[in-house]
């Protein structure tokens, strides 16, 4: 397997044509809103899939949504104290979680806006009977039953209505003109027997069904797009996490991070302080002992001296070997002079085994001097892991930028190998460190490694984090 290989199972960045080589552009956070005419262009654009959509939720509309709130409604409030339709309450509960899952799922291909996650986490936790039951404390079931049972009901009433108005006044012109060709002459008569010319009835007709084929032509798509936006914000609003949790989540996050920073850093500090006792402060000790023998001993016997001297010169060159290669866990200078693009080819350049390297970044990205370090300690960790226990033959580097549905953008750094696969997240080892740091940078770092491989390692850091966003020079 070539490097060529290798790379070509990197992840490929979404968007390539926004992130061209040499661009020196800014990238904005947030799109800039279209204009009447771009939305409708973009509207015709979207017609399939906006239509797609619209035609599924349709048939929802009169199967599954039509007999849910029979089911939900029509029987519910005739005895609320009746076990068994208490119980039906209880279980629609859980089937309107499930109808509201599979709506976000559909909104989500027709529309890539994100909607905040929700927590699910039962409120109770002594026992399955304990969390079954706590459904009926977590207002997300009720506002999901709500969802399924009132608001999207009436709402694709209303949509799908719309479209059918549109789709009517369409059709219904083509219905009448196959009507008047064979009926023409009986519609002359009535015309006729009611004293209205005819010449003219047919010219206002023609005319009238002419005007709504146009507007049915011209409206379809903006029906569409605006059906499927207002369905979005419904799912928005009533299917979506809450604010308060997403923030709660986000301090649990970076309160994790910052547990496991410290570790990560105690553990390093650990780590280095052994590997200085047991190397080179040994060397060192040693050679003060050869140098503090040579010294009595040149005197009486300069042979001996000088021989200890040689020892002393070798255990020296021993204890900087050793300090060298201690100090590959430090930033090297090269990723402080020359940035981190030019520290990883360094990297990539003294690794035992054949590496490609891809990189995929902007003209004039900057980045805080923490990310650039992270990610060079990072790439570094994983290709010794790689060199010492994937008995891999050749592996792959790729670094660049990935933007979500949110217009966010994340720098990318990957790290594949064709080894034996097995990796695996143990407390206190490597891959546990790495995933402090990207943590602590509030990004993520997963890993694939199935038994036989190949390995994959994939960080995501949010470009604003730490002030590390595409600016020009």
């Amino acid at each position: 397997m070539t490097d060529t290989d290798r790379l070509d199972q990197a992840p490929t960045v979404p968007l390539d044509d926004a992130v061209p080589p040499g661009a020196t552009t800014p990238m904005p956070a947030q799109p800039p809103t279209p204009t009447a005419g771009e939305f409708y262009r973009d509207a015709w654009k979207r017609l399939p899939r906006d239509f797609g959509y619209m035609a599924l939720t349709a048939v929802l509309l009169c199967t599954l949504y039509f007999a849910f709130p029979a089911a939900v409604l029509g029987g519910g409030f005739r005895d609320l104290f009746n076990p068994f339709v208490l119980l039906m309450f209880f279980i629609a509960l859980f089937v309107a979680r499930w109808l509201g899952q599979f709506e976000r799922l559909r909104i989500s291909w027709a529309d890539p806006r994100p909607i905040r996650p929700v927590d699910w986490t039962p409120r109770w936790q002594q026992n399955w009977w304990a969390r079954t039951g706590s459904a009926v404390a977590n207002p997300h079931y009720w506002l999901y039953l709500l969802h399924a049972a009132v608001v999207y009901p009436l709402a694709a009433l209303v949509t799908v209505g719309a479209g059918a108005v549109l789709i009517a006044g369409f059709f219904g012109p083509i219905v009448a003109g196959f009507t008047a060709l064979r009926w023409g002459w009986q519609i002359n008569e009535w015309l006729m027997l009611n004293s209205i010319d005819s010449n003219w009835a047919w010219i206002l007709g023609a005319l009238a069904c002419a005007v709504s084929m146009a507007a049915s032509v011209v409206l379809f798509p903006l029906w569409a797009r605006g059906s499927v936006i207002a369905h979005y914000w419904i799912d928005f609003g009533l299917l979506g996490g809450f604010r308060a949790e997403v923030l709660e989540q986000r301090v649990a996050g970076l309160q994790a991070s910052r547990a496991g920073a410290v570790t990560a850093e105690g553990q390093a500090l650990r780590q280095i302080e052994r590997d200085l006792h047991d190397g080179p402060q040994q060397r060192l000790v040693r050679l003060r002992m050869d140098l503090s023998a040579a010294e009595r001993a040149f005197e009486k016997d300069p042979a001996a001296a000088k021989q200890l001297i040689g020892e002393a010169s070798e255990h020296a060159k021993d204890a900087l070997d050793e300090l060298r290669a201690l100090s590959r866990g430090f930033a090297p200078p090269i990723l402080l002079d020359r940035g981190l693009v030019a520290a990883l080819e360094a990297l990539v350049a003294r690794t035992p085994i054949p590496v490609g390297l891809e990189i995929r970044l902007p003209d004039g990205l900057e980045l805080a001097t923490e990310i650039q370090r992270n990610v060079y300690f990072t790439v570094s960790e994983l290709l010794t892991n790689t060199t010492k226990h994937a008995g891999a033959r050749a592996a792959g580097v790729y670094l660049g930028l990935v933007v979500d549905a949110s217009s966010v953008w994340y720098l990318t750094v990957s790290v594949t190998d064709d080894g034996i696969g097995g990796a695996s997240v143990q407390e206190g080892h490597g891959i546990e460190g790495l995933m402090g740091r990207m943590r602590a940078l509030d990004g993520e770092l997963t890993v694939s490694s199935p038994t036989g491989g190949p390995t994959e390692a994939t960080a995501r850091i949010p470009l604003g984090a730490l002030n590390g966003v595409p600016t020009t020079r």
